[in-house]
């Protein structure tokens, strides 16, 4: 079989494989193994190896991006509730947002996998500030009713307000990209 040949049915295998789940990958069995290289005969175990740890590479990349996308709500909301609990309400509110805005910011333009696996623990934390900023706003003598509205628009208006702080930087990146692409085209006409 030649090489071109074998190179469509490892890209054929890789779309198959990329369906699966990441686990289902990782531990997969010598038996499902060995059905996956019958349907794929014409590839070695080594190839196929090769295309299964590529396919788990990239699954964990594709992962750990769109985890980086929520780290700016996550800290965001330690922070403001951390403020909450130690100085006031419009402190924690301030500071909450302006590390929203810093952080969506930096997190459209910069990935850092290593950053994120150490930053990724901070979402399971999300939940334990909430309770504390309850209980912060309760030994305030807060009403249940406002606490938990307070606690809604944290964890809402966050998503939101990022949302709406991402879309300034999109447009400057698809400015950007835009006239890079123009000036691309313009430096191919003058070398012709």
């Amino acid at each position: 079989m030649d090489k071109q040949k074998r190179l469509e049915r490892a890209k054929e295998l890789a779309r198959q494989l990329f369906d699966l789940k990441l686990l289902d990958l990782e531990r997969m069995t010598e038996e499902q193994k060995s059905d996956w290289m019958q349907r794929y005969n014409e590839l070695t175990e080594k190839e196929f190896e090769d295309v299964r740890r590529q396919v788990i590479k990239a699954k964990t990349s594709q992962q750990a991006q769109i985890g980086w996308q929520s780290l700016p709500h996550d800290l965001s909301v330690l922070l403001f509730c951390l403020c909450t609990y130690f100085f006031s309400l419009r402190v924690g509110f301030i500071a909450g947002v302006v590390l929203l805005a810093l952080l969506v910011s930096i997190t459209q333009v910069y990935f850092n996998e290593k950053a994120y696996r150490v930053l990724a623990y901070a979402g399971g934390f999300t939940y334990l500030a909430y309770f504390l900023l309850a209980f912060t706003l309760y030994q305030r003598g807060m009403i249940w009713w406002q606490i938990l509205l307070i606690v809604a628009l944290a964890w809402g208006g966050t998503f939101v307000l990022g949302y709406i702080m991402s879309i300034p930087m999109g447009l400057y990146l698809k400015a950007r990209a835009k006239a890079n692409t123009i000036a691309a085209q313009k430096g191919k006409k003058k070398s012709k």
